[in-house]
């Protein structure tokens, strides 16, 4: 199940100890002249996308996703948040660009104005997020993607679990995805994951092993972060609100 760990405030410089992931989490939903800051930091590209969403909410929250990112980023790679640049592989994942001599990987998912944010030091990284729908028909879902363990293992949970235990599935199986890269060349019906406490190591098809670490970001949302390799210490972040926003020493504008 999620962890039950704090999620701290952070407002002094931080740096990716080596098997560290950093998770934050942050609300999306920013007040106008904190959104305008960070639409600011955004590059042409980004711009280009937001100005595409039809539905001002839809753009106000990417727009404060990829500040967000951005922002944390400057923090650990000690610049300002408009340098950071970005390139993007094959399937769409991003990374950071080879100008910044950088291993740091990162990985970003939001829904309902919740959003969150992973980062490692040497190692892939993927996260997800969702808000756990009441009532869903998630067994629906599960047998279009899921393998049939895990649809066996949700159909064993009593139905006040259920809503939680597919939604749990689901983040940890797109924060795998996510973390591997490839998209939807990975078919989700092709690797399980158990509803079990704690962290779970998945191993893919060339041996390379995987950690999945289900979360619990905020009431009312289920999500999971995946690093590549095993033993991680994972540490959980709170993004600060406008006012307690740390100072140029420690948070780049």
């Amino acid at each position: 199940m999620g962890n039950s760990l704090p999620w701290v405030r952070a407002t002094t410089p931080l740096t990716l100890a080596d098997k560290e992931l950093h998770v934050w989490r942050a609300s999306l939903s920013l007040p106008p002249a904190l959104l305008q800051r960070m639409a600011n930091t955004l590059n042409a590209s980004e711009n280009e996308r937001a100005g595409k969403f039809l539905v001002a909410q839809a753009r106000e929250r990417f727009v404060a996703a990829r500040g967000v990112l951005r922002q944390l980023l400057g923090i650990y790679l000690a610049l300002p948040p408009n340098k950071i640049e970005f390139r993007y592989g094959p399937h769409g994942k991003p990374s950071l660009s080879g100008a910044h001599n950088s291993k740091i990987s990162f990985s970003v998912s939001h829904s309902q104005g919740m959003g969150l944010f992973a980062f490692a030091g040497s190692a892939e990284v993927g996260v997800d997020i969702e808000e756990v729908k009441a009532d869903f028909k998630g067994m629906q879902i599960a047998s279009h993607f899921f393998s049939d363990q895990e649809i066996a293992d949700l159909a064993r949970l009593p139905p006040n679990l259920a809503d939680n235990g597919f939604f749990e599935c689901w983040t940890g199986k797109e924060a795998y995805v996510k973390a591997r890269g490839e998209g939807l060349s990975l078919p989700l019906r092709n690797f399980t994951l158990r509803l079990v406490s704690g962290g779970q190591v998945l191993r893919d098809e060339v041996g390379r092993r995987w950690s999945c670490y289900a979360l619990k970001p905020a009431p009312g949302f289920a999500g999971a972060v995946v690093g590549e390799g095993e033993g991680w210490s994972l540490k959980y972040y709170e993004w600060p609100t406008e006012a307690e926003m740390p100072t140029s020493a420690s948070l780049p504008k």
